[in-house]
């Protein structure tokens, strides 16, 4: 299925521009990541990103579960997702791509 293409492929590109935005940044990413906090339209902002991650961290685990899945397993995807946002779903999305027994869960 085209999925197995596309959700690594977002994932590589993600990381590749997330590493050039941090790279090449004139800011600290300290003092930005507090500034995200400061004004209440980035604020917005920050928690609807973070509902949003919330929410898909539970589908996903629910579909893990679904599959056998143990908590364990789950656990460290489910910690890096407040702390690398997108890249945690994405990574776990991919595993379970290319790790998956079946050719229909593909």
């Amino acid at each position: 299925m085209i999925l197995t293409r596309i959700v690594p492929l977002v994932f590589v590109l993600f990381i590749s521009f997330t590493l050039w935005v941090l790279a090449t940044s004139d800011k600290d990413f300290w003092q930005w990541a507090i500034n995200l906090f400061a004004e209440k339209e980035s604020l917005q902002v920050v928690l609807d990103l973070g509902i949003a991650l919330l929410l898909l961290m539970y589908f996903l685990y629910r579909d893990h579960v679904t599959q056998g899945g143990h908590f364990r397993n789950f656990a460290p995807f489910l910690v890096a997702t407040p702390l690398l946002g997108v890249i945690a779903p994405l990574a776990y999305l991919t595993c379970l791509l290319y790790t998956s027994p079946s050719p229909r869960d593909r």
